[in-house]
């Protein structure tokens, strides 16, 4: 490892911190200085200017740079993050100094043959160093004396301790930077290609959003590792995004985008009030920064001290303490404020529910469900878990990944004894997929078919909409297609086999394909929770248990897990462990792919079938429901209009947003202060697991939700009064706006 612990020390030292923190402090404030001064206005032309602000930016630069470093005992990944930007900006200084004009591609062949080379080198060298000098990475020792002179117990410290995790990230950091060189040096021999810059643009943010959304499932199998593979997959995309705006040239970014058919979808949806308000969800915390320095952007025109004092005159337009662009800013966010602002309510509850209710609920009860089957009889186990799965699969808001995890450590704990850890493992993964085939055929079954006269089902459904009607035209093709394939495999679970259900897919055919996620993911996160049952897993009361005696000796480093025959070998746990680890990151990966494909299938559908999907018949029944909710939404939209509400809606409406988006803005950026680390295999109280932020966070989501509750009942009860008085006078509401206040989220069965 050289020099890595010495160095590591150094930096983590007792008051590095608080000087990190002041020094990051110092370098956001000067940089607010001279944006205040509009130092980074490009209409600014004079040579000397310009390089004085270069000097003055590469100071706060530097500082922050120091800071980041200071600050690795909390942020251990910091030098990651520093090693991201640094590669960036080296591409783009060589890209600039010696890349001649039309000449991008050749200077990307370049670079990614270089990065590909360089790559393999260090991976090479690195196991090299490993299996053939090192010869310490397979026992504790080497882990011992770097712990001890990283001052880590792990008598007492958990992995989430940076002084912990530190060892573990140096000995790997080669291989991680190597890797991503590699496969850094692969994007860029496919950015060497005529027009796939702007494609692997927007791969880069689909994966991201993506991402996003798997982690936000899998979190209740797993609460550390989505964090963890996201937070790199972060990195890796911003630096691609770095270099394809590169590339591409930020003035030809719209321009070649905004001839793309899916771009012009996203700009219709970036202009909705869901949008503007998932917006103000995201950066509520800076909302009122931005205010104070657009406000101070403006006062420095106003005193004379800009660098680009022509913006005065555009500042003079508007009636405002802030400037013309924040004050245009706000009025495009805000252009609908109580639409805008109730569906910020619906987002913020939906993530609040989601990922703290459903997703560490889930784990909390599955967890005491292994604690009360533990002992019981394997078949008995085996016949409790499948209708504990069941039950919870008919549940639509629960994701597959807990339970599957549940099973691993479950089964495989109860049968390992007479079966042997593989076999109950082949077992266990078995018996979990045919509890999710048989989940699928009651939710398709028992609620689908049986609830497909309902018409609120079929209206919940969105069985008219264009997205449904192409759903279906891909589900009603006889076979197995891969947009079926995709569909089935890749949709939510309980929304899909409904949905099957209504349109009276054949039942052998949705099971069929349905059976791939065996392959996808479920087999992956089965065996997932069964090597977790061989770590024991980190769980919230561990923080309180006593430590033993006797110095415990630390655990080896990462690796794959090893045969049956070295159960018993030292350092056993960690491969188990690093097992865990790259069995659920396969199963993110492969949910993120599945999901991509549904939604793609969908698309391409709509824009290659479109006559077919308009030939489906209206359904009238749900069409007349839609125009009756048109009619509420209209009355709805009256009573609520801002300058309509009375003053104590609005504040019910105002801090109803604003508690429940600092609650989730708590629980989402400072998870691990919030919630102790634990999994299935844990037995902790609510009280072990929720820590004093957390607690926090959940009391203002809560109050926040009162407040939106209470908006919500006198905006109800308005609404309700508007069309009676509309009924008595024979008001009916407008058959365009109806049709166009429709819900659109669905499609048509074959029967009413």
């Amino acid at each position: 490892m050289g020099k890595g612990i010495a160095v590591y020390s150094s930096l983590s030292r007792e008051g590095n911190y608080a000087i990190a923190w002041f020094l990051a402090i110092a370098a956001v404030f000067w940089l607010a200085c001279l944006w205040i001064v509009d130092a980074f206005d490009p209409s600014i032309t004079d040579v000397s200017a310009r390089r004085a602000v270069k000097a003055l930016t590469a100071i706060p630069l530097a500082m922050l740079f120091v800071a980041s470093m200071l600050a690795v005992e909390e942020y251990v990944s910091a030098p990651m993050v520093l090693f991201v930007v640094f590669k960036a900006l080296l591409d783009k200084t060589l890209f600039d100094l010696v890349c001649p004009a039309g000449a991008a591609s050749a200077f990307m062949v370049a670079v990614g043959y270089g990065n590909v080379a360089v790559s393999v080198a260090v991976i090479l060298g690195w196991c090299v160093w490993m299996w053939a000098f090192d010869k310490e990475w397979s026992n504790r020792e080497m882990f011992d004396l770097y712990h001890e002179r990283l001052d880590c117990d792990r008598t007492s410290d958990t992995l989430e301790v940076g002084r912990c995790q530190a060892a573990y990230l140096i000995w790997g950091a080669p291989l991680i930077v190597g890797w991503l060189c590699f496969f850094f040096g692969l994007a860029c021999l496919y950015l060497a290609k005529e027009g796939s810059a702007v494609r692997m643009l927007m791969i880069q943010f689909l994966i991201l959003g993506m991402g996003m959304w798997v982690s936000m499932s899998i979190s209740g199998a797993e609460m550390g590792l989505a964090d963890d593979l996201l937070q790199f997959a972060l990195l890796f995309c911003s630096m691609m995004i770095v270099v394809c705006v590169n590339m591409i040239g930020y003035d030809n970014i719209k321009t070649k985008i905004g001839s793309m058919r899916m771009a012009s979808k996203i700009g219709e949806y970036s202009q909705s009030n869901f949008a503007k308000a998932m917006l103000i969800v995201l950066t509520m915390p800076l909302i009122p920064l931005f205010m104070l320095l657009s406000a101070a952007i403006r006062q420095s025109r106003r005193l004379g001290l800009s660098m680009a004092p022509q913006k005065a005159k555009r500042d003079a337009e508007v009636d405002s303490y802030l400037t013309f662009a924040g004050h245009g800013m706000l009025r495009w966010l805000f252009s609908d404020v109580t639409a805008v602002m109730t569906w910020a309510a619906y987002i913020a509850m939906f993530y609040f529910i989601c990922d703290v209710g459903v997703g560490k609920g889930a784990t909390l009860f599955l967890g005491w469900m292994i604690s009360v089957m533990k002992e019981l009889s394997p078949a008995v186990v085996l016949v409790a878990f499948v209708a504990l799965g069941v039950s919870m699969f008919l549940l639509p808001p629960v994701p597959g990944p807990p339970v599957y995890l549940t099973g691993g450590v479950l089964l495989v704990g109860s049968m390992e004894e007479s079966m042997g850890f593989w076999g109950a493992t082949a077992l266990c993964i078995l018996v979990c997929w045919l509890t999710k085939l048989i989940s699928c055929a009651m939710q398709q079954k028992l609620f689908g078919e049986n609830m497909s006269e309902n018409v609120s089902v079929r209206y919940a459904v969105g069985i008219n909409s264009l997205q449904m009607r192409a759903i279906r035209y891909c589900l009603m093709q006889p076979g197995l297609s891969p947009a079926k394939v995709a569909i089935l495999c890749g949709g939510p679970d309980w929304p899909t086999s409904v949905l099957c259900g209504i349109l009276r897919v054949p039942l052998h055919e949705a099971m069929i394909g349905t059976s791939p996620v065996l392959v996808l993911y479920l087999a992956y996160t089965a065996l997932a929770g069964a090597f977790t049952l061989k770590t024991g897993g980190e769980c919230a009361s561990d923080a309180t248990t006593p430590a033993p005696a006797a110095d415990a000796p630390s655990p080896p480093p990462p690796a794959f897990p090893p045969p049956p025959a070295a159960f018993e070998e030292p350092g056993e746990t960690n491969y188990w462990q690093m097992g865990s680890a790259v069995a659920l990151g396969v199963a993110m990966v492969s949910m993120s792919c599945t999901s991509f494909a549904a939604v793609y299938y969908m698309e391409d559908t709509i824009a290659n079938k479109r006559k077919e999907c308009d030939a489906f018949p209206v359904d009238e029944e749900v069409e007349a429901r839609e125009k009756k909710v048109a009619a509420r939404q209209e009355a709805y939209k009256k009573v609520t209009k801002w300058t309509h509400l009375p003053a104590l809606d609005r504040t019910f409406l105002g801090a109803g947003v604003v508690l429940m988006t600092a609650g989730c803005q708590i629980a989402g950026n400072f998870g691990s202060r919030c919630f102790a680390a634990f999994t299935v295999t844990c037995t902790v109280r609510l009280v072990d697991v929720v820590k004093n932020l957390g607690w926090v966070a959940i009391v203002l989501f809560g109050s926040g939700l009162v407040c939106f509750q209470m908006y919500q009942r006198g905006a109800s009860a308005r609404t309700k009064r508007v069309m009676e008085e509309e009924a008595e006078h024979g008001v009916q509401p407008n058959d365009a706006e109806a049709a166009n206040a429709a819900p659109s989220f669905a499609d048509e069965p074959d029967k009413k």
